[in-house]
């Protein structure tokens, strides 16, 4: 084994270890660093995870969450630098350091200070892109600089684009929404000269993370090893020979499939006492048993993890993953799957505030560092709020989002999807190292063919689409 498959080996091995374990292992590290002059708390179980990823393999910049929008008419840079800086103050999390006291790592919450906008330097409207991509891309330095920052590229008069990019271990996909709902306020309230409209914070993730530890779950983690025990890896064919590593290079497609196509599935769903979520999941699995030919394997699904009214108002990583095992055996109608995702998915709700990196450390599933562990597949149907992420105005200027092309993916294969009045759009996100564009392309065929012959026969046994699926078009996208 060369250096750098011991290297990546000890990252993996670190990441799953049990936290009684880590402590040991860190004791033997180096101390801890200078007194930060800050409040210290304990990480939540997500973070701490997140924490030794980021802490062994300093250049992974799998966990950089970027969220970009381009703003046409005069900005107001003070107002906009100003506006970052309320924020960063509001919210603790943003300001905080991930550093090692003794056996284990501690969030330093630090005094509040200013935010800087960093100038994105540009030739022309051509390097937009490639800018933008390497200021996203910049790792992050967790025990000394801000978890944030914000980049502003202007490629014209009156036309400016903001960057902003977070690590993981301080947000999820409801924190996006509340950080430019906020922005926006406050950006509003700078150029009118008041004081913006901002409800009090009840708490402050810290104190989340405190309470998280103090956790029993004892019965969640009995019902995940009992449903999870033994589960295979799922292994699609894939067009390049599998890196001895997972890297989390990917790359996306995009989906679009018309009201006609996806309405007759809802109407199944419904009469089966199921959700769109439910039957999505289901078309989903079916599609990749067709396309693997196991019909047992796991796909994990995102979860807000925000059981409490007063955690909605926070930035924080409050998410988590459950972990839906399928059961295609017996070659299953839609229907009966239908009822078998019906099923794992009330029960798994009941368990859902588990932290997925218990459920890693219950079951002692064998490392390997070529694939993400247990779940090589994701599945998210969004219904969080988002009215202001995707908000066409910010005060005076219009606003909209500006997409830079995803590198990295946290799965070898992942779908998001949401529903809207144009039908079912999604991006289907993958890893570019297993699969080419043209596979990614074909595997989303498949799904929109399993999709329309459910809704039109669901009591069609799946064995009957596996024909078809074999020659289904490549789905080209919105």
């Amino acid at each position: 084994m060369t250096s750098a498959e011991r290297r990546a080996a000890l990252i993996e091995k670190l990441a799953g270890l049990p936290p009684e374990r880590r402590a040991a292992l860190l004791r033997s590290l180096v101390g801890a660093p200078r007194d930060p002059g800050g409040q210290e708390w304990p990480l939540s179980p997500g973070q701490e995870r997140l924490w030794f990823l980021s802490r062994f393999d300093p250049g992974d910049t799998s966990y950089n969450t970027p969220w970009c929008m381009r703003l046409r008419g005069p900005l107001d840079v003070d107002a906009l630098t100003a506006a970052f800086t309320r924020i960063v103050e509001r919210h603790e999390v943003l300001r905080t350091r991930f550093r090692l006291r003794g056996d284990a790592p501690v969030q330093v919450v630090l005094p509040p200070g200013p935010v800087p906008l960093e100038k994105i330097a540009l030739s022309g409207e051509a390097d937009l892109d490639r800018e933008l991509k390497e200021f996203v891309e910049r790792p992050f330095d967790l025990e000394n600089e801000p978890p944030l920052r914000a980049g502003l590229a202007e490629p014209g008069t009156d036309d400016a684009v903001v960057c902003i990019v977070l690590h993981h271990i301080v947000m999820d996909g409801w924190s996006l929404d509340v950080l430019l709902r906020e922005l926006t306020e406050c950006y509003a309230a700078g150029r009118e000269g008041r004081e913006p409209e901002l409800p009090e914070l009840p708490t402050q993730y810290p104190r989340f993370a405190v309470q998280e530890r103090q956790r029993d779950h004892t019965q969640g983690l009995e019902h995940w090893t009992r449903r999870l025990a033994g589960a295979p890896t799922l292994d699609l064919p894939a067009d390049h020979p599998r890196p001895d590593r997972w890297s989390g290079r990917g790359g996306r497609e995009p989906l679009l499939l018309p009201p006609e196509e996806i309405t007759p599935l809802e109407k199944v769903a419904r009469k089966r006492r199921c959700t769109s979520f439910m039957a999505l999941v289901a078309a989903y699995q079916a599609t990749l048993s067709l396309a693997s030919g196991q019909t047992d394997f796991c796909v994990g699904v995102p979860v807000a993890g925000r059981p409490r009214s007063e955690l909605a108002p926070l930035i924080g990583y409050f998410g988590n993953t459950m972990v839906l095992r399928a059961d295609l055996s017996g070659d299953p109608s839609f229907h009966e799957l239908l009822d078998r995702v019906r099923e794992a998915t009330l029960a798994g709700m009941r368990h859902a505030d588990v932290p997925f990196e218990h459920v890693l450390a219950a079951l002692r599933v064998p490392r390997d560092i070529s694939r993400p562990p247990l779940c090589q597949a994701m599945f998210n149907l969004h219904n969080l709020p988002k009215d202001d992420l995707l908000g066409t105005r910010m005060a005076d200027l219009d606003r909209e989002v500006y997409t830079v092309p995803p590198s990295h993916t946290k799965s070898e294969v992942s779908m998001d999807l949401w529903r809207g009045p144009e039908g079912l759009g999604g991006v289907f996100d993958y890893s570019s190292d297993l699969f080419a564009p043209a596979t990614a392309r074909r595997l989303l065929g498949g799904f929109a063919e399993v999709v329309r012959r459910a809704g039109a026969d669901p009591d069609v046994p799946l064995s009957a689409l596996s024909g078809t699926f074999a020659s289904v078009p490549e789905v080209k996208g919105a």
